[in-house]
């Protein structure tokens, strides 16, 4: 089987959860049934991103081609899976995607209306051209449903995977030395990674810890990924709210090493989200040994089972008070850091999900009008 994949999303120098998810399960595919022909394609106008891939060039048969949609690229493909949210229009060929979320049309009010717009139009226009789409998740197959009017037999849901050769836990000198060049104590902060969003609803987290009054008691919140602006905006709401500025450490870009060992040595890991279509990051706190308390939102309770703590992101009472049970509680801590290791193991790996998108892509192929 010839299967053509754009991993023109993927294709970044920090790729983010999209990018990671791409990557990882492109790798999987290519261990997991190597006997088939795996084409990476990136789209002409986004060719100089190629270098950013480079490194799957290398797996069994990936190659990587210059544009996936047109000409000699897709002659004798068997199906072309759309790794961000595009399809070609033509083709006699499977065609299928992943639909990582729909944020724009169950949370419009999130983003601009140009945006919106834009948004909401290229994901009727691809769900349209699939054979299949495939989401992360049952609650995203049903919005998706609620929303784009689209029967529910044409999605499937196939959770994504974690890498555990690069999450799990650090070692203690690791997290202890990372944890020192961060200005946190090990156990006794909040970690949030990812870059500023209101859906990811940072301010939320500074609102909620600001009224438990942990920074009294040595307790910190630490966000990899705000920068700039962004950064000094939750600066500036967290004085306001009366945080000491001691209290919340705002580095920017951490490296993937560096976060493994302060997922490691958080007291938490803390998903504000307003929404998410998964929750990878979850998984990989999880996974690092870190205990997780959720926002309840979206996919999130399907990704944090029942080994975390969930709460109303738009509830700061609510909000604070899983903050503040976390905080003062390490017996739960420890148990929820063991079964959310366990449970992020043995039922999130990418070979696990690598075999769900191959059958799924042979199944598809098999039902397909076009073939």
């Amino acid at each position: 089987m010839k299967i053509v994949f754009d991993a023109t999303s993927c294709a970044k120098a920090n790729p983010g959860g999209i990018g990671g998810y791409g990557r990882n399960l492109l790798r999987a595919c290519a261990e997991v049934a190597p006997q088939h022909e795996y084409v990476i394609g990136l789209r002409a106008a986004k060719w100089g991103r190629r270098r950013w891939l480079a490194e799957l060039a290398d797996v069994g048969p990936i190659k990587i081609v210059f544009d996936a949609a047109p000409g000699a690229t897709l002659r004798g493909a068997d199906l072309y899976h759309g790794l961000g949210v595009r399809l070609p229009r033509n083709g006699r060929f499977t065609k299928t995607f992943t639909l990582h979320d729909i944020n724009v049309f169950e949370f419009p009010e999130l983003s601009s209306d140009a945006w919106r717009e834009r948004r909401q139009q290229r994901i009727r226009e691809t769900v349209a051209r699939a054979d299949r789409v495939i989401t992360h998740s049952e609650q995203g197959a049903d919005a998706a449903v609620e929303h784009l009017g689209i029967p529910r037999d044409r999605f499937l849901a196939i959770p994504c995977g974690v890498d555990l050769d690069v999450w799990s836990p650090a070692d203690d000198e690791s997290v202890g030395e990372v944890c020192a060049r961060f200005g946190v104590t090990r156990g006794r902060y909040f970690l949030l990674a990812g870059g500023y969003n209101p859906r990811k609803n940072q301010a939320g987290l500074v609102d909620a810890f600001a009224a438990t009054h942990l920074a009294d008691d040595g307790w910190r919140l630490l966000f990899s990924g705000p920068r700039g602006d962004d950064a000094d905006a939750l600066a500036r709401r967290a004085r306001a709210a009366g945080i000491p500025d001691e209290a919340v450490q705002l580095p920017g870009y951490v490296s993937t090493p560096d976060l493994v060992a302060l997922q490691t040595g958080a007291g938490a890991y803390v998903c504000a989200s307003m929404h998410e279509g998964f929750g990878l990051p979850v998984l990989e706190a999880q996974a690092c040994g870190a205990p997780v308390v959720s926002s309840d939102r979206g996919a999130l309770p399907e990704t944090v089972g029942d080994v975390g703590l969930l709460f109303d992101p738009a509830d700061t009472e609510a909000f604070a008070d899983a903050l503040q049970r976390m905080a003062s509680d390490e017996s739960l801590r420890a148990e929820l850091a063991r079964r959310g290791r366990t449970r992020a193991a043995t039922e999130f790996s990418w070979r696990a999900s690598a075999e769900r998108y191959l059958a799924a892509f042979t199944a598809i192929m098999e039902s397909s009008p076009r073939r």
